[in-house]
């Protein structure tokens, strides 16, 4: 009988052992263990409560808000935002009329899908279950820059802003038109010069200039797409990339690879260096040599990190140079999911053959929270809402009296008064 029972289980485990590695295939994640940071102590001062201050806009139409970019042009300010539709769109308030935020459509970076039985474009939602992000595009990283320092054929005025994409799908991308009804799109890079030739960008994910005119933008995957992100960080292949675009040549280089999901950039204070989110951590790349540095210029957030932003002022207001950043998933005491399933790979496995993909997105614990860093890395202050009105936040920034809190995975875009955050910093 002992005999029977043995062989039934090594039969069954015969089985279970097929069934994942076909899965595993199936996903193409083969998981590696990898190292993070120790969980930190998620602070008890410089916490800044906005329970209750969110309101939400445009619900079910600015679907995934992911990037956000304000500009002024002829007087009047205007936000443009990477939506999960393959919108971008140009929005502005309204102050006669009590901030009223009204919106339009500029571009879309991919097409509708054809056919009456053709999915819509976004309505797969955040993990894109129509798949239909190929077709329709994926806007993530924006940045407003002066046409000529990005396009060498430009003989216009100096002064035409246009609008640099990272598009997940399609991309390194220029708008140009922003500000009319007659915008036009153009590919500026679809892989690197040392890519073989018949790769294209997985997971383009943000974009920032520098000094000389060089767009320096994050691949967070080389084999996963957006659709599949949770998959890549689960993989734990090191395969996110920097890469730099020179407009005179035209030719895209990578400056630094195997990086563990590169997501947000921004440029430093004294413009000397780029800063990088990449999983809990924010490394630090310099300019003047040409490398990533080997300390980190922030060893660990208390939450994983997205979207980063340079920034002169405090959001309650008071000067101070910082940078913003969006936090996701909480990395912090007493239990982080990612932490605890980082160091073994056959968890993951399991995880990744047995759980649905949108399953796994929806068990990863989520925050609505942003970080404000100062300049030397250490952290400000939090801003959150226990409440989790607006989880998975990706960045934050102003526009008129508000703040606007972006997300790829809500379907609405975020936002709340600063006046409100002046009176509760003064509390």
């Amino acid at each position: 009988m002992a005999s029977t029972s043995s062989k039934s289980f090594a039969l069954l485990a015969a089985v279970l052992a097929v069934f994942l590695g076909c899965r595993l295939v199936s996903t193409k994640v083969w998981p590696v263990s990898f190292i993070l940071p120790g969980l930190p102590a998620f602070p008890s001062d410089g916490i800044e409560g906005i329970n209750g201050m969110i309101e939400k806009i445009g619900e079910f139409d600015l679907v995934g808000p992911e990037s956000l970019i304000t500009s002024k042009h002829e007087g009047s300010e205007f936000m443009f935002a990477a939506l999960g539709d393959g919108r971008v769109v140009r929005l502005a308030e309204n102050p006669k009329r009590g901030g009223m935020i009204q919106w339009e459509t500029v571009v879309r970076t991919g097409v509708e899908p054809s056919g009456p039985e053709a999915p819509k474009c976004g309505s797969g939602g955040p993990t894109d279950t129509t798949d239909t992000e190929r077709i329709c595009g994926r806007p993530l990283g924006l940045l407003v820059v002066k046409r000529h320092t990005v396009d060498p054929d430009f003989a216009g005025s100096s002064d035409e802003d246009s609008l640099v994409v990272a598009d997940a799908c399609k991309g390194l991308l220029l708008v140009t038109g922003i500000y009319g009804n007659a915008a036009k799109l153009h590919v500026m890079a679809t892989r690197a010069q040392s890519d073989k030739g018949d790769y294209s960008f997985h997971l383009l994910n943000a974009v920032v200039q520098a000094p000389d005119g060089s767009l320096y933008f994050t691949e967070t995957s080389q084999q996963f797409s957006r659709r599949r992100i949770f998959h890549a960080v689960f993989d734990g292949h090191a395969t996110g990339r920097l890469l730099r675009y020179q407009a005179s040549s035209g030719n895209v280089e990578v400056v630094a690879d195997k990086i563990y999901m590169p997501n947000g950039i921004t440029l430093s204070h004294d413009k000397k260096s780029l800063l990088i989110v990449a999983g809990v951590q924010i490394l630090r790349y310099s300019l003047e040599k040409q490398s990533l540095q080997s300390e980190p210029f922030v060893d660990v957030m208390v939450g994983t990190g997205d979207n980063i932003r340079t920034k002169s002022q405090l959001p309650s207001g008071e000067a101070r140079d910082c940078y913003w950043a969006g936090l996701g998933s909480k990395f912090a005491q007493p239990f982080s999911l990612l932490k605890a399933v980082s160091e073994k790979p056959w968890l993951r496995a399991v995880l990744v053959a047995l759980v649905p993909y949108r399953n796994i997105v929806e068990l990863i614990p989520k925050m609505t929270a942003f970080a404000v860093f100062d300049t030397n890395g250490d952290l400000v202050e939090i801003y959150q809402d226990s409440e989790k009105s607006a989880p998975w936040l990706s960045e934050a920034e102003v526009m008129g009296d508000h703040i606007y809190l972006a997300s790829w995975y809500n379907p609405f875009l975020a936002r709340l008064k600063k006046q409100n955050l002046v009176v509760s910093a003064v509390k």
